[in-house]
């Protein structure tokens, strides 16, 4: 009874106004029809397709309200060993082109990749719910940063930048809320510096004559991680591994971005040298600042915008559905969608601190920063604060795979607002 009473309907609501959101800019932007391929044929085709995975996606969440949380604590290896299998499975399927990111199944194309999200969530809060600081805890690291690693570099070979990316951004709250602190944030937070430098020394040094790398940021970093090392060597084990990581990611970084594909590789270049390319790789996100910023305050009106209407806008339906918000909405309508996803990531955290039981406080914590990450992440690629890396705005962007797992962590935060007093 007491459970009942505890209902989310704030999350649910907000949730489900999100969904309705989405529906309505995923029809605006085919509107009016194009001349020539499928949009053409039939201007409602990507929104009846999300029309249907949102039934699938409300059924999700019914799944993820319904099941107790216990369920998927004991199924948490499960999950997340299945969820691999699937993302190994779409590596081995043949013929395959560009990007290998989806099973196909029939009339529907499934995205792994997005599976895993919750998969990683479900088996780190598992790893982690007996932390508490005690002398288990750099096992317990090591595991989850394994956990990590393996989709992660599966993902990086389909290749999808945005998603590997992430992963690695839920991590870091994740870890934070299970009270990772001090050194063990180093083990997660130097090497993605470390990446950084070898990018960048890499990128500057194609600049140079001779197009040789550019190594001494690197250098002086790892240099650095070696002190740091040194000054705590009498935790020994802790000390190795913080170098250990940091040789390995310098070492495996330069093959991992001689993989990205061209288009990927130019969009950070283009980051980090915005005016490098405008009419090449950073045309989107010109067009992306244009249309938002020809939207105003309150924007051209719903089913007006010029910048979708005239093919300027690239992916318009999916990576960058805000820019055709902020271009017909303005900036009032941006800020509402915004303020709807603030809401959602609040709710999110105030269960995570409300539950009793560390699984599922984990969760919910890790929930929020997805929603939290992925809507900053969205927007800045759209406002040109981030390279353009692929990720969708939950509810928003076209996408069955992305909504369904929307949908199943609203069902899972719903779930432990009724069972919060559960161990």
């Amino acid at each position: 009874m007491r459970g009942g009473r505890d209902f989310d309907w704030v999350t649910l609501m907000t949730a489900l106004l999100l969904c309705m959101v989405g529906l309505a800019m995923i029809y605006s932007v085919f509107h009016p029809p194009v001349n020539g391929g499928t949009e053409g044929a039939d201007h409602y085709y990507y929104f009846k397709r999300q029309l249907l995975w949102l039934v699938f996606g409300l059924f999700a969440m019914l799944v993820g309200f319904a099941v107790p949380f216990r369920v998927y604590e004991s199924l948490a290896f499960v999950i997340y060993v299945v969820c691999l299998a699937l993302l190994i499975v779409v590596l081995a399927l043949p013929g395959q082109r560009g990007a290998a990111r989806w099973i196909d199944l029939g009339p529907i194309r499934l995205q792994p990749s997005e599976f895993m999200k919750v998969g990683l969530l479900l088996v780190w809060a598992r790893l982690l719910s007996g932390y508490r600081g005690s002398s288990r805890r750099t096992r317990a690291l090591l595991a989850v940063l394994a956990s990590f690693a393996v989709p992660f570099f599966l993902v990086i070979e389909q290749p999808d930048l945005g998603t590997a990316i992430v992963f690695f951004c839920v991590l870091l709250p994740v870890l934070y809320w299970r009270g990772v602190k001090g050194i063990h944030l180093l083990f997660v937070l130097t090497p993605l510096v470390t990446i950084l430098l070898v990018v960048y020394g890499d990128y500057r040094g194609s600049l140079e004559p001779g197009g040789s790398g550019n190594a001494w940021p690197i250098g002086v970093f790892i240099v650095l991680i070696f002190i740091v090392a040194y000054l705590r060597r009498t935790h020994l084990l802790e000390s190795l591994t913080l170098v250990a990581a940091n040789l390995g990611v310098a070492l495996v970084t330069p093959v991992v971005w001689g993989d990205l594909k061209a288009y990927q590789q130019k969009r950070i270049i283009y980051f980090l040298e915005p005016g490098r390319d405008q009419l090449g790789a950073g045309w989107q996100v010109i067009q992306s600042k244009i249309a938002i910023g020809s939207g105003g305050i309150g924007g051209k009106g719903y089913l007006a915008g010029t910048q979708k209407a005239l093919e300027f806008l690239p992916a318009k339906h999916t990576d960058f559905i805000f820019s055709v918000l902020g271009e017909e909405l303005g900036f009032i309508g941006a800020l509402v969608v915004l303020l709807l996803f603030a809401v959602l990531v609040i709710r999110a955290l105030s269960i995570a601190n409300k539950c009793k039981g560390q699984f599922a406080s984990t969760v919910c914590a890790g929930i929020a920063a997805y929603f939290a990450l992925q809507v900053v992440v969205s927007v800045a690629m759209t406002t040109g604060m981030a390279p353009v890396v692929g990720i969708p705005m939950p509810f928003i962007s076209y996408g069955g795979s992305s909504l369904v797992v929307s949908c199943f962590l609203i069902g899972f935060l719903l779930n432990c607002s009724t069972r919060w007093y559960e161990y």
